[in-house]
């Protein structure tokens, strides 16, 4: 569990549109380690769908990785051809999209799209991709499996459709899944079965999972360590325990007192004021300090650095690195 298996550094992505430069991915910077689940979280448009995207090198014509290094394996797939893209996508890195209907093509059966992929990557014949698609099925515990390939995705439940896509993503033995709110649509009871496919999928694979959500239950319950995403930027990254248990940034701490407590009642639910910056017009400072209820004079006209603490707890927040400040001159006092 010590090697890196992903290594995204620095990375910024921008979005090239008629109204201006949209820089929806800045200076993003994390690791996944070989079988260990990383949960990015975050509000809509805060970047984390655009950061699994940037990896997969899936963006539209009007998006682009501008700086940076993604290190797939120790590769870095910002200088890769497409060509070395094609093959890696659906065999290392696979990825489960939002809405699997929509991700599915409704004029193919399920057994045509899955074994596309498994004939490109794994140079089977159409009987052996057959039964490896018929096994994935299995897996995922999809009930009459045969039945189910020979269907269209219309006549599947939702979430039959979502563990189509896991069985699809899944085929190939990826080294890499990259999860994007795997389980927004699918109601409760679907939701547990597929939290709990995935958390079989590392243990029995050995498959490293990116799992993009905004739902802090899911978080707590899947992941091994946690990033924190606001306006493009990762604000906090820490293991899922030192986040839960000590939260540092104040949007964090924000994220995780509006999350229901089933052993408290409450009046009223908190929210955190304010909507996210338009990222055509980001605040010089820190991008969160208009929602900040400990906002500071520099936080309105200085971007916070990341502070480091000594179990590795990231923080990207003027409060922390203020007290970083004092420690070190502190620490220098005592030295002279």
């Amino acid at each position: 569990m010590s090697e890196k298996l992903l290594e995204i550094n620095n990375l910024k992505t921008h979005f090239f549109t008629e109204a201006g430069v949209v820089p929806s991915v800045d200076d993003v910077s994390f690791s996944i380690k070989k079988g260990e689940i990383v949960a990015v979280v975050g509000e809509s448009g805060s970047g984390k769908s655009v950061t699994s995207l940037s990896i997969m090198n899936l963006l539209d014509k009007a998006g682009k990785v501008v700086n940076g290094e993604i290190l797939f394996d120790g590769k870095d797939l910002t200088k890769a051809s497409e060509k070395e893209l094609r093959n890696l996508r659906g065999d290392d890195i696979a990825m489960i999209f939002q809405e699997p209907l929509t991700s599915l093509n409704p004029v193919f059966t399920i057994g045509n799209q899955m074994m596309e992929p498994i004939r490109l990557h794994l140079k089977l014949n159409k009987k052996d991709a057959k039964a490896r698609c018929i096994e994935m099925l299995d897996k995922v515990g999809i009930p009459r499996a045969e039945k189910v390939f020979d269907s269209f995705p219309h006549s599947l439940s939702g979430g039959m459709r979502q563990r189509v896509m896991i069985a699809m993503a899944l085929s190939c033995n990826p080294m890499l899944l990259i999860a994007d709110e795997p389980t927004t649509a699918l109601d409760v009871t679907i939701q547990a079965q597929i939290l709990n496919l995935m958390r079989d999928i590392v243990e029995d694979l050995g498959t490293a999972i990116l799992l993009i959500t905004h739902d802090l239950g899911v978080v707590a319950e899947m992941a091994d360590k946690v990033v924190v995403m606001y306006a493009g930027q990762v604000v906090e990254y820490a293991d899922v325990f030192t986040l839960f248990k000590n939260p540092k940034h104040p949007y964090t701490q924000g994220l995780i007192e509006s999350t229901p407590k089933i052993n408290q009642l409450y009046e009223k639910l908190h929210s955190i004021p304010g909507t996210v910056p338009n990222p055509l017009n980001y605040p010089s400072g820190c991008r969160f300090v208009d929602r900040c209820p400990f906002a500071m004079k520099q936080c309105i006209t200085h971007e916070p650095n990341n502070t480091y603490t000594a179990d590795g707890h990231t923080v990207k927040c003027w409060l922390h690195e203020m007290d970083r400040i004092e420690n070190e001159t502190l620490k220098e006092k005592v030295r002279n």
